[in-house]
């Protein structure tokens, strides 16, 4: 990813949502400099319990765009936006954009040094909260939290809305949440949890709830 974006004028478009990558393709088809910064989560698949990796815009609704493109002798009017904007009758502009994102002076320009930050921060994958992604950089210990969550401690949830709770350790989730049995109602029922709402006590007993 090239990160000079030199003093170039960017600003953010407003597009619909669902349409930023067709939006962002006919752009750079036209000649533009866009920018789409996307994120990467995981997602469960409930039904076919398995974890799929998800790939979407960072900032649904919006693309960073530099206005106006340059074709050598940079004929568009800078305040000309007549070729992006879809017009009210869909026959000029791109289908889907709404227009440049504005203020009290019209459109707000965004500073380069600004894009410049968001793209060294995709590219170092701070906007990638996948496990894979977390343990990159060294956001989770996988091993430790294993030795600290193994199946059938017993724990006390200490916040939430099972708080005194008893919690017997069932596993780790994909995304390092741990998945712990509560009585609830007489019936052990798997419950997620972050690991700093679990207390580990000297208790070997099956949970019940307090």
């Amino acid at each position: 990813m090239n990160m000079t974006v030199d003093d170039r004028r960017w600003f953010i478009l407003r597009v619909r949502a669902g349409m930023e990558d067709s939006i962002f393709e006919e752009l750079a088809g036209k000649g533009y400099d866009t920018y789409l910064p996307r994120r990467r989560y995981d997602n469960q698949n409930r039904r076919m319990r398995v974890w799929v990796e998800r790939n979407v815009p960072l900032l649904p609704g919006y693309v960073f765009i530099v206005h106006p493109r340059k074709d050598g002798s940079e004929q568009l009017a800078r305040d000309d936006w007549r070729e992006v904007v879809q017009s009210k009758d869909g026959k000029t502009g791109i289908n889907g954009v709404l227009g440049p994102l504005k203020g009290h002076d019209g459109p707000l320009r965004v500073p380069a040094r600004v894009i410049e930050i968001i793209m060294q921060e995709e590219f170092n994958s701070v906007y990638d909260t996948t496990a894979a992604g977390k343990r990159a950089r060294g956001e989770t210990n996988r091993s430790k939290m294993e030795s600290r969550f193994a199946k059938g401690r017993i724990f006390r949830v200490e916040d939430g809305p099972f708080e005194t709770f008893l919690a017997e350790i069932d596993h780790l989730s994909h995304d390092d949440r741990v998945v712990a049995l509560v009585d609830i109602f007489g019936r052990m029922t798997p419950v997620e949890f972050e690991a700093d709402q679990l207390k580990e006590t000297e208790k070997r007993s099956k949970p019940k709830a307090a």
